[in-house]
């Protein structure tokens, strides 16, 4: 439990308006503003984004904290540790800390299997965190950490903001020829939606989703859309990055994901497959990894799809890249293509458009938001190879249109920079504790 003269600082209320305590000095440059800890089960930023159960999520929390740090808001990651080689305290940044967290085995589990680890993982944070210091806010990454984060948040008596990235009852919805989502998920995300003081999503379609499926307060849901390193992800180097990524004179379309059947390689296939008719000498890179969630396997089977769609020798297989290579994937793409049944938000296609690189997309979740149909690329309504395939032509057949496309989903992806991500967060802290840290780190993101 907290000392009593830090828990004294919290104020959680339930209405979003910052109201901040003015009680106590300014925060020094020397002793941070705030200190956060951050809930990532499943999944550590350490890990390489699209191998396992890793992805945009892992992003998000790796950059996020050291946006934060930047502004004297430091933050402590606690993961669940999968190797017993991995140190138990891993400095990100100046300010960051990844802490692994022994609960259960020391190696990546099904994920169906990590709740029944949720209560040792909880009791775990709670016993280092008295070597790291207090916190003054718990933010939970998907309902894993959500579960944890409700006793963490009791016991520490501090505000717990939660971020769900994927919503159970959405991806059943979305795929219905898939097998359902667990029960017991479905109830823990009720569970931490009724507990938490914030629930962070990242589009206003994700806060309906929150209200109609799930009876989440709208008035505790803060909107923040992720972002993109404009640093990294750029449009210049088309030509250099082709060279890098060996790609010869032939279209080339770009998957970039896990592989699974969620996220729709298969269908890119099939658009492969019909793309013969239409952009004959078109080639298809697929860069990503097996889900260790029920998908062992996938990588062989979809090398037998394009073995049975003719396919083969069109068809390009790439391990994950790092997050810092993938920039070069991007421009060296002719189009990205995102078939994916539910995206909450869709990194991905944020991250092809600051490359300026066209993107077709299913018309799903947060992708409808980052995919302007006719503008930066194509929404495709229904999720099959011809419809698919289609559109991708429209792409690879007009290089006019297709750099017209590229150059406004720069336009696009520049109004998402990490900075207004972290800003709104800071926004969604504020509104449930009285910390002088918060509002003076919000003085200073742009």
């Amino acid at each position: 439990m907290l000392p009593a003269p830090v828990a004294s600082r919290f104020a959680v209320r339930n209405d979003p308006t910052p109201v901040l305590d003015d009680a106590g000095p300014a925060p020094s440059e020397a002793q941070p503003g705030c200190r956060i800890a951050v809930l990532s089960m499943h999944t550590s930023p350490l890990e390489q984004p699209g191998s396992g159960d890793s992805g945009g999520l892992n992003v998000y929390v790796r950059k996020v904290a050291a946006e934060m740090a930047r502004r004297n808001v430091h933050s402590d990651i606690y993961t669940r540790r999968t190797s017993p080689d991995e140190p138990e305290v891993t400095t990100l940044a100046q300010g960051v800390r990844v802490i692994s967290v022994t609960a259960g085995p020391q190696r990546p589990v099904h994920k169906d299997r990590l709740p029944r680890l949720v209560k040792r993982f909880a009791a775990e944070v709670e016993r280092l965190s008295a070597g790291f210091g207090s916190y003054e806010l718990v933010h939970a990454h998907y309902w894993l950490s959500g579960v944890a984060g409700i006793h963490l948040k009791r016991s520490w008596k501090i505000p717990m903001a939660v971020s769900f990235h994927t919503l159970a009852r959405v991806k059943d919805g979305a795929s219905p020829q898939d097998s359902l989502e667990p029960l017991f998920r479905k109830r823990g995300e009720d569970r931490v939606v009724r507990s938490a003081d914030r629930v962070v999503a990242a589009t206003p379609m994700e806060r309906d989703q929150l209200v109609d499926l799930y009876g989440c307060d709208p008035a505790r849901i803060m909107i923040v859309p992720p972002g993109v390193d404009l640093d990294l992800f750029h449009p210049d180097g088309r030509e250099e990055s082709r060279r890098r990524m060996g790609f010869g004179p032939h279209p080339t379309v770009v998957f970039v994901g896990r592989l699974q059947p969620l996220k729709g390689p298969h269908v890119a296939l099939g658009a492969l497959a019909r793309l013969r008719h239409m952009v004959p000498d078109a080639r298809l890179v697929i860069a990503g990894d097996e889900s260790p969630r029920g998908t062992w396997g996938e990588r062989l089977r979809l090398h037998l799809t394009a073995r049975r769609l003719g396919v083969t020798r069109r068809t390009t297989f790439l391990e994950p890249l790092p997050h810092d290579q993938l920039p070069h994937l991007y421009r060296a793409a002719d189009v990205v293509v995102i078939p994916s049944a539910s995206e909450s938000f869709g990194l991905v296609a944020l991250e092809a458009a600051a490359c300026g690189t066209p993107v077709v997309a299913t018309a799903v979740g947060g992708l409808r938001r980052l995919v302007q149909d006719g503008q930066t690329g194509y929404l495709v309504t229904r999720r099959a190879a011809k419809p698919f395939a289609h559109a991708l032509s429209r792409v690879l057949a007009d290089r006019e249109a297709a750099e017209r496309l590229g150059s406004n989903a720069v336009m696009l992806a520049s109004r998402f920079p990490w900075s207004a991500t972290t800003r709104g967060l800071l926004e969604t802290y504020a509104s449930v504790m009285a910390c002088r840290g918060v509002r003076a780190a919000l003085t200073g993101v742009g």
